[in-house]
């Protein structure tokens, strides 16, 4: 059951926008929407699992792709969304059939990486947020990210990258080199 997100509902999500196409969204929009917590995404202290928080932000990134016209795009491009890094701290729990609602949007990009936020907000306020890294990829290496704004958002410009954003690069950049 753990992989229904990704080989149903986005394939499905795919599908369904090409058929019926969800409300458009400016590139640096925010999209959100609001779920559950069910029986199969808990662990033994009866609320969202850790792993699960992840996966159902890749279905949210997936989501938000299409609501900015990027997953046409991606699709005929036959580029591949990939993450680099993800970075998630967890405030508060989200218990067995509680609401939430999960917020996306793109903070910024720059020559290689697209940096996406996202929260979880329940009855009680704030119960994670996460930052994704991630590129699109084709046959020939990494696509600029500038290229695919500029297919759906002519004119569009990064705005400057967060200054945690990029103490999360450097941290990483340091990790990866003493490795």
């Amino acid at each position: 059951m753990s992989h229904f997100i990704s080989f149903v509902r986005i394939p499905a999500l795919a599908i369904r926008q090409h058929l019926w196409p969800l409300a458009p969204l400016g590139v640096l929009e925010e999209d959100k929407l609001r779920m559950h917590v069910w029986p199969n995404d808990i662990d033994f202290n009866l609320h969202l699992n850790n792993a699960r928080y992840l996966n159902i932000m890749d279905y949210a990134r997936i989501h938000l792709l299409a609501r900015t016209r990027l997953l046409d795009r991606i699709i005929r491009s036959r580029w591949q969304p990939m993450v680099g890094a993800v970075w998630i701290t967890y405030r508060r729990s989200l218990p067995v059939f509680s609401a939430f609602e999960l917020t996306s949007h793109l903070v910024c990009w720059d020559q290689r990486w697209f940096y996406i936020e996202q929260t979880f907000s329940g009855r009680d306020g704030l119960a994670a947020v996460g930052w994704v890294k991630g590129v699109l990829r084709d046959a020939r290496g990494n696509v600029a990210p500038q290229k695919a704004i500029e297919s759906v958002a002519p004119g569009a410009v990064s705005p400057p990258m967060p200054e945690a954003i990029a103490t999360w690069n450097e941290l990483t950049r340091e990790k990866l080199a003493s490795s």
